[in-house]
């Protein structure tokens, strides 16, 4: 029993101090999770056109920082959905769109709790329309994006701003281009 309880103690030591160490020396923890909510444009005119070109944006993304010897650069991955109703002449028209990110970011403090992240990365991106038939493609795409945020502790909330571009439509010249702006929070480990 003793030796269980001992064992049980140098875990939660080892542990908590690793963790309690990668959120002192990382700017945003080992690693992190956010929720965003954002607004989101698309600039295509077709997209105009079919009276879907906003609406909102709901993301999560996980990131972890690449090694200790770099602990301000990160890698992760963000999956998002936007869903858009319009109208068009004597028809409903609605967008569907499913981003899916592989990004790198640098993160750096401005202040001990202010953490200023930029970063880029690929993407594969779904979408979906429905204006008087329905069609539906996967399209590669790519990112480049900027936060801010707020520590607190092991959460952070913050804002965050991202230009989208991507290949056209297949069989059309639409092309799903887009800028988010919006706010979202996490929680460091």
């Amino acid at each position: 029993m003793k030796k269980l309880l001992l064992v049980s103690l140098l875990f939660v030591i080892v542990f908590g101090s690793s963790t309690v160490f990668a959120v002192e020396k990382a700017p945003i923890g080992a690693g992190n999770l956010v929720l965003k909510v954002d607004y989101i444009n698309f600039t295509d005119s077709a997209m105009d056109d079919l009276d879907v070109d906003s609406g909102l944006y709901v993301g999560l993304e996980a990131y972890s920082h690449l090694a200790d010897t770099a602990p301000n650069f990160y890698i992760g991955m963000e999956v998002g959905y936007a869903n858009s109703d319009g109208e068009e002449e004597n028809f409903d028209t609605e967008v569907t769109y499913v981003p899916i990110e592989l990004n790198l970011k640098y993160a750096m403090h401005i202040t001990p709790e202010l953490v200023l992240d930029l970063g880029a990365g690929p993407s594969i991106n779904y979408v979906k329309v429905d204006a008087g038939g329905s069609e539906d493609d996967w399209v590669w795409g790519g990112q480049v994006f900027a936060d801010l945020n707020y520590k607190i502790n092991q959460f952070f909330i913050g804002i965050n701003a991202k230009y989208q571009v991507t290949e056209d439509v297949d069989d059309s010249d639409v092309s799903l281009k887009n800028w988010r702006i919006g706010g979202q929070a996490g929680i460091m480990f």
